[in-house]
């Protein structure tokens, strides 16, 4: 009995050891992101530079101050709250989906100042983030597409055109110009899309649904005189009969408008993409 007591104790003690080194080797398996080591300072700001927009930013504590540029989604700016904080972490996720880890610690003067981090290859994320690479690609796979249409409205010496419809596997897209023939630099402050009815009786609301595209690039200045091009994206949609398809582009004070309004039988021409 004494024998097969400790006959069992030691096959006991063999099936845990055997199981604790399949779970070392489990975990061997699994990867180790190395974050990066970035010296920031009271006095000074740091600038962090991601070829794509920042979706979100954890901090570890708050000894360190964390901010986008103003005006642009892909630059974050550190600063140190307190002087001599303890070392701590920020993790930065990105548009196309890649995980940035950072830790940060005290300098008086730090160097560098600005960081670019275009030609790295941190850890790629799936999901819904991977796809801003994708959108990227097509928006510029449009953009290099050849004019076949030419619908165009004027209004305040602004010029809205449509260029062309587009079809990829997944997506809508709008070739757009907008030519600016005074000498006045146009700033657009924004770009709608809605789909709205063609006419309405005097005793019935304003049908009118606004659709929010998947990809708009930023609505940079166009220079008096000159033109800018725009590619917008969209999750396929149709346009009923009785609706139009209605773009509007306006300035801040609202001082220049215009509004360029598609039929339906437009979309039914558009071309697809080259795979």
């Amino acid at each position: 009995m004494k024998r097969l007591c400790a006959a069992g104790l030691m096959g006991l003690l063999f099936l845990f050891s055997s199981t604790g080194s399949f779970a070392q080797d489990g975990d061997a398996s699994s990867t180790s992101i190395k974050p990066y080591q970035i010296a920031i300072s009271y006095n000074q700001t740091t600038n962090l530079i991601f070829p794509y927009a920042i979706k979100s930013v954890d901090l570890g504590n708050g000894a360190v101050l964390a901010q986008k540029a103003k005006g642009v989604e892909n630059i974050l700016q550190l600063k140190a709250g307190k002087e001599n904080f303890t070392p701590t972490n920020v993790s930065v996720v990105t548009a196309d989906g890649r995980f940035y880890s950072f830790v940060l610690s005290y300098a008086e003067q730090p160097s560098p100042l600005n960081i670019n981090f275009s030609g790295d290859d941190p850890m790629q994320l799936s999901g819904e983030l991977s796809n801003a690479r994708q959108l990227e690609q097509e928006a510029c796979q449009v953009l290099g597409q050849s004019c076949f249409m030419y619908l165009q409205k004027s209004e305040q010496a602004l010029r809205l055109q449509l260029h062309g419809i587009f079809l990829s596997d997944n997506n809508l897209w709008l070739k757009l110009q907008i030519g600016n023939d005074s000498q006045i630099d146009f700033q657009p402050a924004y770009m709608r899309f809605f789909l709205r009815d063609k006419k309405r009786s005097k005793r019935t609301a304003l049908n009118e649904t606004e659709l929010l595209p998947v990809y708009m690039p930023p609505l940079k200045i166009t220079k008096g005189l000159r033109y800018s091009v725009w590619t917008i994206g969209f999750k396929p949609f149709t346009v009923p009969k009785h609706q139009r398809l209605v773009i509007q582009v306006g300035d801040e004070s609202g001082g220049r408008i215009v509004l360029l309004r598609i039929k339906s039988r437009i979309f039914l021409k558009a071309h697809k993409l080259p795979s």
